[in-house]
């Protein structure tokens, strides 16, 4: 009886330390549901989107700049341009209006009196 009991009480050491190990793994992997917990709030996923933001509009306003130094002309041609596309329905407005009232004669025209059907016969 002595033997058996030596048996079932010698894996006690081991059930330690198999418990210290799934403590220690729950451990880890609380600390890993924390992090990305934090990289998933709305707040830190906010402060990475303003962040990239930043970045490249500064890189925009880095590589537009230079090429505004290289190619003065071309750009002013463009620009000219896209503001004449965005101009195009107030300039048309504009100079239809002054060629309506420079081909506007004097005096009005004589209206020729209205035509009117005559009443169908009821069948």
């Amino acid at each position: 009886m002595t033997s058996v009991l030596k048996r079932l009480f010698s894996n006690i050491n081991d059930v330690d330390v198999a418990q210290s190990q799934v403590d220690a793994a729950r451990g880890r992997l609380m600390a890993t549901i924390e992090q990305i917990q934090q990289k998933i709030a709305p707040s830190t996923l906010m402060d990475e989107a303003l962040e990239q933001v930043k970045t490249r509009s500064a890189e925009l306003a880095r590589s537009t700049s230079q090429v505004v130094r290289e190619r003065p002309a071309t750009v002013a041609a463009t620009a000219a341009g896209i503001g004449l596309l965005l101009a195009a329905k107030p300039l048309s407005k504009l100079f239809a209006g002054r060629k309506a009232k420079a081909e506007e004669p004097s005096a009005p025209k004589p209206r020729s009196p209205r035509k009117r059907p005559s009443p169908k016969p009821a069948s």
